[in-house]
């Protein structure tokens, strides 16, 4: 019987997508079982009083062979998710409305203090063993989860007292067959687990050139920003663990990723006005915008539990990293003058381009009871700590345009979940955020007016609670509801560096309050023997929120106004016999900030911040574990702006377009697989939901989506 583990587990309601199962007692006894790392607690997902939805590493697989990126996988499996760009930088990939929290294995992605929205990009696909994900805003896994949490989870080894690896080679091409479209990935695991000790490690290569529509032409480069194509990636994976007895284990991981430009090309923008998309040109971008973008990120875990100890569990993790992101740049002159790259203000246009640096020190605590005082009551402590130092430099000069910034944080929470009659399940706690952020004297950059700013140390501190529980009305058929609050910082360094007011103080800056969101969600979900159903309804709203618009410099600066968000969700999938399965998922989702500060939302969120309402269907084959197959079919819906702040209409409003992908594996031999991927399989010519939807409609970000693009994969475990 086939099983595909792309679940949809809703709010301690076990719903799945687990075809094969033959009814409902032994769906119920298998979730019951299964516990997640994104949810911090060993509990199982059928006691998480969120949405959640489980990629396994056969869904990882069938979804990289159609398009090799993180992004790419979640927005056709994940209700909710935005259109995935297809570049380095993650702009508009937003999650129900806001911003998702990246993990890997429990170590946070995102960078508070200096977002440059590079989260999805610090490590190859062919490392993740499976992909976790809580929808909606909250504070379980700290600073950043306004949209959700997106959990990477690593690979482990597959035998014991046996190496086992998979090596991995793939090619890719548009239908063209042109030889500007030819990518290839290389990629090896392997790993063995004794009787106390188990290691893991990988190397990965990834080249990309560049990107064809259905017309056949280039497909516009991203470069100041960020581009996956023309560049080379390598990924150097390693964990290992060691168990001194049933109770305890010790692990440390290490993960070292950088992508970089190869600078081949240089990007010719478009023309909205006629129609004219942006493309791609043979060139050396250095002259003018200096090197290729890069992503280098390091990560370093320690991990250690005990199962048994005081009659609870204890779980600690310990983390380090070490992110930089390069961004080319330029020498042109803002409208109002003022070269933004000059030494003065009056100087003459001088080519520069900044980087992104942070350092990040964690450390993650938490320690769980069962059945205390009281049977089936199960209370956990925990203590978080994070340390944070960020700058944003501009790298020819070596000028700072965000000052070095320090962040503290140290976070306690408490955690109770008590089950009554087999029927309702109660969870409740509390997570308390004291944050504390450091900067010294400085100066802007001249685009700022070379403003002198007053350093600071303010601090912030915040209760956030969250209380769901769920009820079994009869067998197969729950109901859950919850009340969750998140934790985010504005973009510091955006409101830092845009300063240009004398006799400014960073202690006194209200914009650099913290984004509190409440989301408060209500579903349901019905197990049968042949397949399952759910849905979902939720608000979530910001009082203080943050939204990003561009300045007349084309820079994006922050801007704080209450937001308000609300959406559904609904998922359905049916075993029409043994070897095929259909399904479908479907996220609706609207949007509105107050744009003149009076306390009411009077203006849709625009394309950046919020997804497209989008259906998503596919039919999945498998024939005794020989052949595989999935076409999917994913359905953008238009979408129009209107409000009070609302760009004039129909001049950044979405026509939606439909694209279908296929997917095929075969088995060949002992431990080969052979597959081909088809991204766009009817070749449909469409601009980007990001290209349409942009607020300020520039030129150089009018970008057609991929054509019909090939991928050949083997795969061979040994």
């Amino acid at each position: 019987m086939p099983c595909s583990l792309n679940y949809v587990v809703l709010a301690a309601l076990a719903t799945t997508t687990v075809t094969g199962s033959t009814n409902a007692d032994e769906l119920a006894e298998e979730l019951t079982e299964l516990t997640i790392e994104a949810a911090r607690l060993e509990k199982p997902v059928s006691a998480i009083p969120n949405t959640v939805t489980i990629l396994d590493i056969k869904d990882i697989r069938q979804q990289t062979a159609i398009s090799d990126d993180v992004s790419s996988i979640l927005e056709k499996t994940v209700p909710g998710f935005g259109p995935s760009l297809r570049k380095l930088v993650g702009r508009g990939e937003s999650f129900r409305g806001r911003n998702p929290l990246y993990l890997i294995d429990g170590v946070p992605q995102h960078n508070p203090l200096r977002d440059g929205q590079r989260d999805g990009h610090t490590i190859e696909t062919d490392f993740i063993e499976k992909i976790e994900v809580i929808h909606g805003s909250n504070s379980i896994q700290g600073i950043g989860a306004t949209g959700g949490v997106i959990n990477l989870v690593t690979k482990s080894p597959r035998y014991t007292d046996k190496w086992s690896s998979d090596a991995k080679v793939a090619l890719t091409t548009h239908d063209s067959f042109h030889s500007d479209s030819f990518l290839y990935k290389v990629s090896y695991t392997g790993g063995i687990k004794l009787d106390k000790f188990d290691v893991m490690g990988g190397v990965a290569y990834h080249k990309r050139d560049l990107f064809f529509d259905a017309k056949g032409d280039r497909v516009g480069l991203y470069a100041t920003q960020g581009d996956i194509m023309d560049s080379g990636s390598r990924n150097i994976f390693f964990k290992a663990g060691f168990e001194p007895d049933e109770n305890q284990r010790i692990q440390v991981m290490l993960n070292d990723f950088n992508l970089e430009g190869d600078g081949d090309y240089v990007p010719v923008a478009g023309n909205r006005s006629t129609g004219k998309l942006g493309t791609t040109a043979d060139g050396n971008p250095k002259p003018t915008q200096g090197d290729p973008t890069e992503n280098d990120v390091s990560t370093i875990t320690l991990n250690y539990k005990h199962d048994n100890i005081f009659s609870g569990k204890l779980k600690t993790q310990f983390y380090y990293q070490d992110f930089a992101a390069k961004y080319q740049g330029g020498t042109f002159v803002s409208k109002t003058g003022k070269g933004f790259y000059r030494l003065t203000p009056e100087g003459d246009p001088y080519l520069d381009q900044s980087q992104i640096e942070s350092k990040k020190l964690g450390v993650k605590f938490m320690y769980s009871l069962s059945d205390i005082f009281i049977d089936d009551l199960n209370p956990t402590i925990g203590l978080d700590y994070q340390r944070d130092k960020t700058t944003q430099s501009l790298v020819k000069s070596g000028r700072k345009w965000v000052p070095e910034t320090v962040l503290q944080g140290v976070a306690p929470f408490m955690q109770l979940d008590y089950t009554l009659f087999d029927r309702l399940h109660l969870t409740s706690g509390f997570r308390y955020e004291m944050v504390g952020v450091k900067i010294g004297d400085y100066k802007t950059i001249a685009a700022y007016n070379n403003t002198l700013v007053k350093g600071g140390e303010p601090e912030f501190k915040e209760l956030l609670p969250n209380i769901g529980a769920s009820f079994e009305l009869v067998q197969g058929l729950k109901l859950y509801t919850s009340y969750t609050e998140g934790f985010t910082m504005p973009d510091i360094g955006r409101v830092t560096r845009s300063i240009k007011t004398p006799g400014k103080s960073i202690k006194t800056l209200i914009n650099l309050k913290p984004v509190i969101t409440e989301n408060i969600e209500i579903g349901l979900d019905y197990n049968f023997s042949r397949g399952s159903f759910h849905a979902d309804y939720y608000w979530s709203d910001s009082k203080f929120g943050s939204r990003l618009e561009k300045n007349s410099a084309d820079i994006f600066e922050v801007k704080r106004e209450k937001k308000a968000i609300q959406g559904f969700d609904l998922a359905a999938d049916y075993d029409v016999t043994s070897y095929l399965t259909v399904g479908a998922n479907y996220a609706h989702i609207t949007g509105r900030y107050d744009s003149n500060q009076d306390g009411k939302v009077d203006t849709d969120f625009d394309g950046v911040d919020i997804a497209p309402n989008r259906l998503n269907g596919f039919v999945n084959v498998e024939f005794d574990n020989n052949f595989n197959g999935r076409l999917q079919v994913s359905r953008l819906f238009d979408r129009d702006f209107a409000g009070l702040a609302a760009p004039p209409k129909g001049k950044a409003d979405f026509n939606g377009y439909t694209v279908v992908d296929l997917y095929l594996g075969k088995t060949i031999g002992k431990g080969g697989e052979i597959s081909l991927g088809i991204d766009n399989l009817l070749d449909r010519q469409y601009i980007t939901y990001f290209s349409q939807t942009e607020r300020n409609q520039k030129n150089d970000t009018f970008f057609a989506g991929n054509g019909r693009t090939f991928t050949l994969i083997y795969n061979h475990k040994f």
